[in-house]
Order: structure tokens, then C-alpha cells, then sequence
């Protein structure tokens, strides 16, 4: 087994405080010149140094400890001393930072534990206002193959995205895919939440189907563990059958045509700027482009925002004719961009930003800022990995998002309906 340094930002997951975490680690060996013990933790199926620690032991287990490494190693000469897995322990510490634990503290020795359950998300989730019921089965199933994704590097990924992505499902109903193989096996759609949720779980009824509501990280961490892989999100909360935002969904007829979806995204955002509307791109995590427009309170409905996206649709078909279509028909679309303004209606849904797609690349719905929709843009690019280390470096491009009500779009669509009547 390899090993890995832990890389996290500095104080984001474990910010200091004065209230110890707690944690499970393995023993890997000891540091003769340190007097220390080393401990790691799984992450990805790959053994990732975490630091040493020697406080908390009494001298009895230190010596038994350090003795036992030793005559595992006899003739060694190393200053670090490694011993095979096997040893778990149970370690206090205030935060992490360069990527060690400061200021560990041995608690007790783990004898009823494997070192297999010893991981990064296990660690995660123990820290977390997470409900204590949930527990992370079968933690290093693999998901993705390329990049290799186990099951508990992708409920690491959910929990550190959780601040980013629950706005975006706060109180709407959730419609998941599920991979229980992973996304190389057969997957299934979900709406109805099973008989054996946990109490936590918040559902909502609506056409005869209980949807789960997933406001909080308990339910997404344990969706997570259900293997539901893409999250997605009607238009409208429970809240209100209006729409609080309309989305267009740039389609081209395979990755090898994703270019036209940048044109097409492009010259969206000029028309929107010139109708002062605050649009944000976001990457389906497959294919395609897409352009959300947050209408906040506005009280438009379904009907009244299909004069809007059906206007927008046309205009750029006609103005680009060899490259836009809104034909439905995939046969009669050729090798054109598809503008699909439909699936923006009552009961549809659109992939939740920062939700992963159940593809090869464990590629992510990933927000963008305008100036990177640009001819270097690549979907592949923005995956479980660089996801996070992009929210580490830069901030949100939808961080104001809720704020947006983009008034002007109501007045648009009256002009639109006035000229109609004409």
C-alpha cells in the first residue's frame, strides 16, 4: 500500500477550537529520534500520514507500544521505524494544520476496531454535525475507476461540498440516481424515499410520491451512503409552485460538438447582459453548458417564463441557424446545438450544481464564472478532485446567487406578451 501526505486547506475542515476532535488512526511505525509514534488514516484505499503523537500515553503503554514496534523490526536502523497495520488508536487533537494533527493526545487503544475503518471520511464524519446513526458500509467500494473514486472518498467529497451544495437543495424535493455498483454497473432512479429511512430524513409529498427533502448534511451524507451519485432539483421549492429561477440547458450532440456549447452560452450571456439579467453557467457534468437566471420572488410562474425562454431560444436559432435547434426530435437535430427551454417547467428537473455525474471521470455540475467560458474550456477539467481544490483557492461563482432577482425579466416578458396580442 502506498503512502500519501494529507492535503486539506489549512483550517477549513478542523478550524481551531478549544473543544478537542476525536478520531481513529492507525499506529504506522515510530520515530526513534522524535520518541513519537506516526498515525494515518485510509483516504481513497491509500494509507495518508497524519502526524505523530506520544502525550496521553501512560509509561506502561508507551514502553508496551514502542517495545512491541521495535521487535517487530529488529536490525533496523531507521530513524522512523514502520510496523505493519494493525494497531488503531483513539487520539484527541485542536485542529490540522500543515497537514499534521496539532496537538494530539493519545485516548485509548482501539482492539475493537480494524484498521480498514480507520479512513479520512470516517474521521470527516465523526467531527461533523452529523447524525451519529449514519456509518459509512463497505467504505472502499469503488465507484469511479478513472480517476479511482472509493465510497469513502466520495462521502468525503459530499461532506466538504455540503455548505456549497445544500442551498441549492434546501427545501426542494430530490429526484437521485443510484449506482449500487458503481457508475460501471446498472443504476435506477429514485423519487419515493424507501421504508427504511432513518427518522432524520424530512419528506414531502406531492403526486402521490413521498420525495425526500434533503436539507442538511445527515441526509445528504446518507443519501451518500445509499450510492445516490447525481442529486437532481426541480425549479420551485416546496414552498411555492412558481419558479424561483429558469435554466437553459445547451445540449450538443456529443462531447466532440462541446464547442458549440460555448458559443452557444457565450452568446446568451451578451444577450442577458444587454437585458441587465445576472445569469451564472454551470457545467451538467457531462456534456453540455448550462445557464441559470435566479428570478427570486418574482411570483412568475411556469406559463408566464415560457414566453421568456421560448423567446431567447428562437431569437439565437434564428440568428445562428447551422448551429442552435430547438428541435426535440435527436434524428432531425443533426450535428446542432440543442436549446432545450422545455425542461424548464413544473415537475421537471435540472442536475443540482456541484452534484456528480454517474460517468467515467467522476466529472461535477460545476459552477463557472463567465470569463471561463471560453474556448479552453473542458468538462473533464472539472472533477471530484479539482472540485475541491478549486473551492479551496477560489470562492463560489454562485455566492450571490439567492440574492439575485433580476427584475427586468418580468418586464421583458410583458413586452413579449404585448407584442404577441398585436
Amino acid at each position: 500500500m502506498s503512502h500519501k501526505k494529507l492535503t486539506t486547506k489549512k483550517n477549513t475542515l478542523f478550524p481551531k477550537i478549544k473543544k478537542d476532535y476525536t478520531g481513529l488512526f492507525i499506529v504506522t511505525g515510530y520515530h526513534q529520534k522524535l520518541d513519537e509514534f506516526t498515525v494515518g488514516v485510509l483516504k481513497n484505499n491509500e494509507l495518508t500520514e497524519v502526524g505523530t503523537f506520544s502525550n496521553g500515553l501512560s509509561k506502561e503503554e508507551k514502553h508496551t507500544l514502542k517495545t512491541f514496534i521495535l521487535n517487530k523490526n529488529k536490525g533496523v536502523r531507521q530513524q522512523h521505524v514502520k510496523i505493519e497495520l494493525g494497531i488503531c488508536v483513539e487520539l484527541t487533537f485542536s485542529h490540522v494544520e500543515n497537514e499534521n494533527l496539532e496537538s494530539p493526545e493519545f485516548i485509548t487503544f482501539r482492539t475493537d476496531v480494524s484498521w480498514e475503518t480507520c479512513t479520512w471520511g470516517k474521521l470527516l464524519l465523526m467531527n461533523g454535525h452529523i447524525d451519529k446513526s449514519i456509518q459509512i458500509t463497505s467504505p472502499d467500494k469503488p465507484i469511479w475507476n478513472n480517476p479511482y473514486v472509493n465510497k469513502d472518498q466520495y462521502i468525503s467529497y459530499l461532506y466538504e461540498i455540503s455548505p456549497y451544495i445544500l442551498p441549492f437543495l434546501n427545501d426542494r424535493i430530490v429526484t437521485v440516481l443510484r449506482f449500487p455498483h458503481g457508475v460501471h454497473d446498472e443504476a435506477f432512479y429514485q423519487k419515493n424515499c424507501p421504508d427504511y429511512a432513518p427518522p432524520f430524513i424530512t419528506t414531502f409529498e406531492e403526486d402521490n410520491i413521498n420525495y425526500i427533502v434533503c436539507n442538511d448534511p445527515s441526509t445528504l451524507i446518507w443519501l451518500g451512503n445509499q450510492l445516490a451519485l447525481e442529486f437532481h432539483v426541480p425549479f420551485n421549492t416546496i414552498k411555492s409552485s412558481n419558479p424561483n429561477e429558469i435554466v437553459f440547458d445547451l445540449d450538443p450532440p456529443s462531447k466532440d460538438y462541446f464547442p458549440l456549447a460555448i458559443k452557444g452560452a457565450m452568446e446568451m450571456h451578451r444577450l442577458f447582459e444587454k437585458f441587465q439579467i445576472t445569469s451564472y453557467p454551470k457545467l451538467s457534468g457531462n456534456k453540455g453548458i448550462q445557464i441559470h437566471i435566479p428570478i427570486m420572488d418574482s411570483q412568475l410562474t411556469y406559463k408566464e417564463t415560457r414566453y421568456f425562454t421560448e423567446f431567447i431560444a428562437n431569437y439565437l436559432v434564428e440568428k445562428f441557424p447551422n448551429d442552435f435547434t430547438v428541435e426535440r426530435m435527436k434524428k432531425k437535430r443533426k450535428n446542432k446545438l440543442y436549446i432545450d427551454f422545455v425542461q424548464h417547467w413544473s415537475g421537471k428537473t435540472i442536475i443540482c450544481p456541484y452534484s456528480l455525474r454517474g460517468v467515467e471521470g467522476a466529472t461535477v455540475a460545476a459552477p463557472l464564472y463567465w470569463e471561463e467560458v471560453n474556448k479552453n474550456l473542458h468538462p473533464n477539467n472539472y472533477q471530484l478532485y479539482t472540485m475541491l481544490d478549486r473551492l479551496n483557492t477560489i470562492s463560489c461563482p454562485l455566492k450571490d446567487y439567492f440574492q439575485q432577482k433580476n427584475e427586468s425579466v418580468k418586464e421583458i416578458i410583458t413586452s413579449i406578451k404585448e407584442k404577441q396580442k398585436k
